[in-house]
């Protein structure tokens, strides 16, 4: 089975998560070739990354037998801010590449609405009269009157694919209001998450002590860009706060990221209790997770979706705290089972279940323990990829079975 793997971008300043899934699909299956097409620009998030133009001069990551990755001369077009994530790429050679490769199957990861490349796929798709597969991430934008007219482009183009994977129930929402696109073509599957990466055997006691933490500090963390739209401004004001309520006098708050395409300044966040670490290496990430006590993600829900650093947090097996309030179909946690649920940018309740983990050790680590099994059991990479290969060969076989009646 030759399947072509269509993205805007391909990212890799957190890492291979990009390419993850072929690269695993490929080792549980000797006879998938899996083709990856991305523009040879970087995205702006790793241009100021690395502070290069071009994906090749980063280098991928090693890449198992029968995948590669196709790099296609390309232009960015900028529609919003890059803090929105407002830029797409034109590739016209895309549709030529396609065609050549006479793939089984496509799969793409659509953006919250069609960018040239969707059209270029589906269009390539019907001339090879092969099956799409959409894997979407779940992101829940609103439907504004611009969005609303543009659906009635978009609409034959969604219903086309045979189906679609997204990581909650948000995006199967999404698809379904949006597009009327069949619900039991629909498949929620968490978000994919190296298990094993993300959990650190190294000794963080040092680290600990480089934050300013000392035996009895219960560390905070905030994992994720330094940006309005993600709630770093409503735990640094909880931690401005904290420094005259008693009940948090042994809490220390460390944002783990820096201002990478943001409007924010670290400066801004530097208190006498707070510890900012700015950008850092992909590799450095699971010690500093390991090195918290709880992870705090006050606010996913502007837009919501699924967060990558979620999903680390959840591999971790760490206690967390998440501003998604009754948003409970973008990620699949538990409210007092596998996280604390609060309502997004509410300080005071925020503010109240920092004290409840800070104070209870037994909650923090029963928390902690259920979320890490239900990782294991549900988002780890082997498992993600053998549902989504069980997914792309059913749609394989149904095509071969219409083009069969048909001729």
């Amino acid at each position: 089975m030759i399947v072509a793997d269509s993205h805007e971008f391909i990212e890799l300043y957190r890492g291979d998560k990009d390419l993850r899934m072929g690269m695993e699909m490929c080792k549980l299956d000797p006879s998938v070739r899996f083709v990856s097409f991305a523009p040879d620009k970087l995205s702006p998030n790793d241009r100021a990354h690395f502070r290069l133009d071009y994906l090749a001069d980063v280098g991928l990551p090693e890449l198992p037998d029968r995948m590669e990755v196709r790099l296609l001369p390309s232009a960015s077009l900028r529609f919003a801010s890059k803090e929105s994530g407002g830029i797409v790429a034109l590739s016209p050679g895309y549709s030529r590449a396609i065609r050549n490769l006479k793939p089984d199957i496509i799969m793409e990861n659509p953006f919250s609405w069609l960018t040239p490349r969707s059209y270029q796929t589906h269009w390539a798709a019907r001339r090879l009269r092969v099956p799409i597969v959409y894997y979407d991430p779940g992101d829940d934008i609103p439907i504004s009157r611009k969005h609303a007219l543009m659906s009635f482009w978009e609409t034959p183009v969604v219903r086309y694919a045979s189906a679609i994977i997204t990581y909650n129930e948000a995006g199967r929402l999404r698809f379904m209001r949006k597009y009327g696109y069949p619900e039991d073509r629909i498949h929620v599957i968490p978000k994919p998450v190296d298990i094993k990466a993300c959990r650190s055997e190294e000794d963080a006691s040092e680290l600990r002590r480089s934050w300013g933490a000392v035996d009895e500090t219960i560390v905070i963390g905030y994992l994720g860009r330094l940006a309005s739209y993600k709630g770093s401004q409503i735990l640094l004001n909880v931690a401005r706060n904290a420094l005259g309520d008693p009940r948090l006098g042994a809490v220390r708050f460390v944002f783990i990221g820096g201002a990478l395409g943001s409007q924010e300044t670290e400066a801004t966040y530097r208190l006498a209790n707070t510890y900012v670490t700015g950008m850092v290496d992909r590799n450095a990430i699971p010690v500093m997770l390991a090195a918290c006590d709880v992870l705090v993600f006050p606010n996913f829900t502007n837009p919501g979706g699924f967060p990558t650093a979620v999903a680390e947090a959840m591999a971790v097996g760490k206690p967390i705290i998440a501003g998604i309030g009754r948003r409970r179909d973008l990620v699949p946690l538990e409210d007092g089972e596998t996280a604390l649920l609060v309502e997004p940018g509410d300080e005071s309740s925020l503010t109240e279940a920092l004290v409840s983990l800070a104070s209870d050790a037994a909650l923090r680590r029963r928390l902690g323990e259920n979320v890490a099994a239900f990782a294991e059991k549900e988002m780890a990479y082997p498992k993600v990829a053998a549902d989504y290969l069980d997914i792309l060969r059913e749609a394989v076989e149904e095509s071969s079975t219409s083009r069969r009646n048909r001729s």
